[in-house]
């Protein structure tokens, strides 16, 4: 008898949970989300990458397949990283011609937007944005169904060929992006190889998190990431093989790697789990953030801690190279956040 009396204490527990949680949410948004959200991941797979056949045939490969996604009601789509440049990369004064503002009367963002008014379905775009300053960003923006901007993440580990290759920029916050009492957090590929991405989304507030790549699936890290945090993750991948994780880390399907293609995963962001320790019962995903001992961490936060590229980068017979000589071979771009700078 004790023993259903404790299962029906705790099920109670969960609902009123449950209710607190969607009245603060409410009260803070203004919506009540869905328990359960369904988001479309679009792909062109690998055997649409054995060329790049251009910027508009590539954007048009989207737009078919995020109208086709729209009719079955999703309440996102996402865009995979690259979604308009493709692959294999085209050359830099191709890649840059994308460089626009976010939100802005560009091209490419003209052509999301009109979309988006077209299938009255909210979506997260990808584009490189200029801002006032001449500053490039590799960048996702999420657009609600009457193609508004909600809000905008530029990709904080843009890595050195970015960096060099097209003479990006880093950015600065892993804020999520509120929508509809949903708060999205954003990572674009070599963000997820650092555990701190998703755990400082986490922290910021973050239900779930939206993973967009041009080709590494990352199988091996993404359940340890949602695991890490309990926060399920969608991944758009644009050579295939999109997929999602729920926030035990268990894989809720995957698309093909070969072909282009669309598919809707459903994940459940707001389920409170409550767990029976220590005598009584408490709130799992609390407890988690409550037991870390955050003051044994400064040293993640520590400039010290990461080398330059003078201690990285060797010639090709393996000698050490100076700053100018990296300089002459990186056609005068430098990462502008090197500890030699």
């Amino acid at each position: 008898m004790k023993k259903y009396q404790l299962i029906l204490k705790m099920a109670l527990v969960y609902l009123c949970l449950n209710q607190c949680l969607l009245f603060a949410q409410e009260s803070d948004s203004r919506v009540t989300p869905p328990q359960t959200l369904k988001i479309a991941v679009l792909q062109a797979g690998r055997i649409y990458c054995r060329s790049n056949p251009g910027l508009e045939s590539n954007f048009n490969l989207y737009d078919s397949l995020a109208r086709e996604a729209a009719k079955a009601a999703p309440d996102l789509i996402v865009f995979p990283e690259y979604a308009i440049s493709g692959w294999p990369y085209p050359a830099e004064k191709i890649m840059n011609t994308l460089a626009e503002s976010i939100p802005g009367d560009g091209y490419w963002y003209q052509r999301y937007t009109k979309l988006v008014k077209g299938i009255k379905t909210p979506v997260i775009g990808w584009l490189v944005e200029k801002d006032s300053s001449g500053h490039l960003y590799n960048a996702a923006f999420l657009l609600d169904e009457n193609a508004q901007l909600v809000g905008k993440y530029r990709k904080v580990h843009a890595n050195l060929g970015e960096q060099i290759w097209w003479g990006w920029s880093q950015g600065e916050t892993l804020q999520p992006i509120a929508f509809k009492g949903v708060k999205y957090g954003i990572s674009i590929c070599a963000d997820m190889w650092y555990p701190e991405t998703v755990l400082c989304e986490d922290l910021l507030g973050a239900d779930v998190i939206i993973h967009q790549s041009i080709a590494d699936d990352m199988m091996h890290l993404m359940p340890v990431r949602a695991c890490d945090s309990h926060i399920p993750i969608v991944c758009a991948i644009f050579q295939g093989g999109s997929y999602a994780v729920n926030p035990d880390g268990k894989l809720l399907g995957k698309c093909s790697t070969n072909f282009s293609e669309w598919r809707i995963f459903e994940v459940k962001p707001f389920e409170v789990e409550i767990g029976n320790k220590y005598g009584g019962l408490w709130y799992t995903d609390k407890g988690r953030l409550n037991i870390r001992n955050v003051e044994a961490y400064k040293i993640l936060v520590d400039p010290a801690t990461r080398p330059p590229w003078t201690q990285i980068f060797l010639d090709k017979n393996g000698n050490p190279q100076t700053k100018e000589e990296l300089l002459t071979r990186f056609n005068g771009r430098y990462d502008a956040h090197d500890p030699e700078n």
